[in-house]
């Protein structure tokens, strides 16, 4: 009867120790994916915070242009606080409203954690100021849940900034529904101004909360 029971007993020892032994294969596998995913993100980060050639730090910049309500602005208007800056238009199909939904979500994400989120000076120039109007900007970014400041002007002041910044646009099309072709990338700066690295469109999540969180 004691022989039986023990026979009785070896498969739930057994079924244990392989359950054990599986548990600590996927601890180790997610373990070595979470450090290399780390690696990565470090890695890339260092190279985007040494990529300074097309961006300058941003109080180089002499841009005026006008925001969504009319008002001239200047880069001095945004000193002393953070900023993510990019370059789109608002007939974007997919880019530009995914970045803003983007950067609203992180914002939350960054609020949760109890972090100053509204700090960040989000930032969005267009690259089509004949329909970017200020009540076109006013009317588009009241569609998100973020505070963005938009910025238009002159296509000679507009073209003069994306020069500066480096920003490539180029028109596709000639009728009325014409789109751009556009830099997508999400350019950070810190509090002091200077160029911190960039968001590429499409790049994992948590590496784009991390990066925005590196300059709050």
């Amino acid at each position: 009867m004691e022989r039986i029971d023990q026979k009785d007993s070896l498969p739930s020892h057994l079924a244990a120790a392989r359950q054990k032994s599986r548990w600590i294969k996927w601890s180790s596998v997610s373990f070595i994916f979470l450090a290399l995913l780390m690696v990565v993100f470090l890695l890339s980060d260092r190279v985007a915070e040494k990529t300074v050639v097309g961006f300058p730090n941003f109080h180089d910049s002499e841009f005026a242009l006008l925001d969504q309500n009319g008002e001239t602005r200047f880069p001095s208007d945004f000193a002393g606080k953070p900023i993510a800056l990019f370059f789109g238009f608002t007939y974007c199909p997919d880019i530009c409203p995914t970045t803003l939904l983007m950067l609203t979500g992180i914002q939350d994400q960054l609020a949760a954690e109890g972090k100053a989120a509204d700090h960040l000076q989000i930032l969005f120039v267009t690259v089509d100021p004949e329909r970017d109007t200020p009540a076109q900007l006013h009317a588009y970014l009241g569609l998100f849940d973020t505070n963005v400041t938009g910025l238009t002007g002159t296509r000679a002041d507009i073209d003069s900034t994306l020069r500066h910044f480096g920003v490539y646009a180029k028109k596709i099309g000639d009728d009325a529904g014409y789109l751009y072709d556009h830099s997508a990338a999400v350019y950070l700066y810190r509090q002091d101004g200077n160029f911190k690295g960039t968001i590429v469109h499409d790049e994992p999540s948590e590496f784009m909360f991390e990066k925005i969180k590196s300059i709050l």
